[in-house]
């Protein structure tokens, strides 16, 4: 059987590289650069089959390699601009990331500051900065101001530029000034929907029983919705629940936080259980499993959560922003008998960002005596 080719000569519009076997085309490296880039792919998982015709070989190659291709041989419009800075983060840093959610937070953000500056030349010195065409303080400044409608996100994407900045200084050696140093973020009010008693009732009547289970843990031990969907069945039992703090790792991984148990809490724990095993493949019950799983199955993720709550939206007439599920954890803290006792039982290392964010319960106070008749003197 003869060797496949590797150019296709009935169809040159085909990138090099590109070979049919039995109907499928594959793709494999033909130099040094891109044998680096297919072993990066398949590093990753990724197989070099590329679809059964020529359209879907090209759009393939277009998706998957090209991008790498373009990261790796920088062009003359792209050198020395923002475009080579953010190309080098996405190869040392984003590359390297291991959780996607991270990846794909940060894939967001670039494609905003990508948007907005790609173009632009970064200064090698704070004199070039005053220069037309450099990215200036003044700049950034501005798009901060256009962009302050979405506070919080902006002022995360100028921090992701400045971290870049830092990188092109003290790692890739492109510049010695970052003009990110000294600029004023935006003001972040924070949120302040307290969600009452009766409004809770009114949430945990219209969420499914299995929705009512994971109210009922992030109300109870302040957990965050990411928290509650990485419980596995081996977490918990009549003692206590360890519950891995998402934002939070060490050297181990994640670092756990221990509850003890409770009669609600251990409620709302067998409750899921039971859920579970009327699910497909949920019968099987062991250690390393999801305590919370879809019809299909399937762990929970993000995506089919948003599901679960859209229902409970759609049921109370809710706006998008109106409550969120992260309000249940800022409701355990605000029903907290104490600043202390809800910084302890979220987790955080200072007491005032509990304060200043979660603790959101109007307070209230006993109105003195009157004046009238010597309140002094009592």
């Amino acid at each position: 059987m003869p060797r496949p080719r590797t150019v296709n000569k009935k169809i040159p519009d085909l990138p090099r590289g590109m070979r049919r076997v039995d109907g499928v085309w594959y793709w494999r490296g033909t130099d040094g650069l891109t044998r680096e880039i297919e072993a990066g792919l398949k590093a990753t998982g990724m197989k070099m089959r590329c679809g059964t015709t020529p359209v879907q070989a090209r759009l393939w190659w277009e998706k998957h390699v090209s991008p790498a291709l373009a990261a790796a041989v920088p062009d003359d419009d792209v050198v020395g601009t923002i475009e080579e800075i953010i190309r080098k983060y996405e190869a040392d840093e984003l590359a390297t990331m291991k959780r996607e959610k991270t990846k794909e937070e940060y894939s967001g953000r670039i494609r905003r500051l990508r948007a907005a500056f790609r173009t632009k030349r970064y200064p090698k010195t704070e004199a070039h900065a005053l220069l037309p065409g450099y990215l200036s303080a003044v700049a950034i400044t501005q798009h901060l101001h256009d962009n302050r409608e979405r506070a919080s996100s902006a002022n995360k994407d100028m921090q992701l530029l400045s971290r870049m900045f830092r990188l092109a200084r003290v790692r890739w050696g492109l510049t010695t000034f970052n003009p990110c140093d000294g600029i004023e973020y935006l003001p972040e009010a924070p949120r302040d929907q307290y969600v009452s008693d009766a409004r809770y009732a009114d949430i945990h009547a219209a969420a499914s029983p299995l929705l009512q289970c994971m109210l009922e843990i992030s109300t109870q031990t302040g957990a965050r919705q990411g928290m509650i969907l990485d419980i596995r069945i081996g977490d918990f039992n009549q003692q206590g629940i360890d519950i891995r703090v998402t934002k939070k790792r060490n050297s181990t991984g994640f670092v756990t936080k221990r509850y003890a148990m409770t009669p609600d809490l251990w409620r709302a724990l067998s409750t899921a259980l039971e859920l579970r095993k009327k699910r497909r493949g949920g019968a099987q019950c062991l250690p390393e499993h999801h305590l919370f799983i879809t019809k299909n199955g399937t762990p929970y993720t993000k995506e089919s959560f948003k599901s679960l709550w859209r229902v409970v939206r759609k049921k109370l007439g809710l706006g998008g922003r109106e409550i969120t599920f992260h309000d249940m954890r800022a409701k355990a803290a605000s029903d907290a008998v104490s600043d202390t006792a809800a910084q302890e039982l979220l987790h955080h290392e200072d007491v005032k960002v509990t304060k200043r964010v979660y603790r959101r319960k109007v307070p209230t106070g006993t109105p003195l005596p009157s004046a009238i008749g010597g309140r002094d003197e009592t």
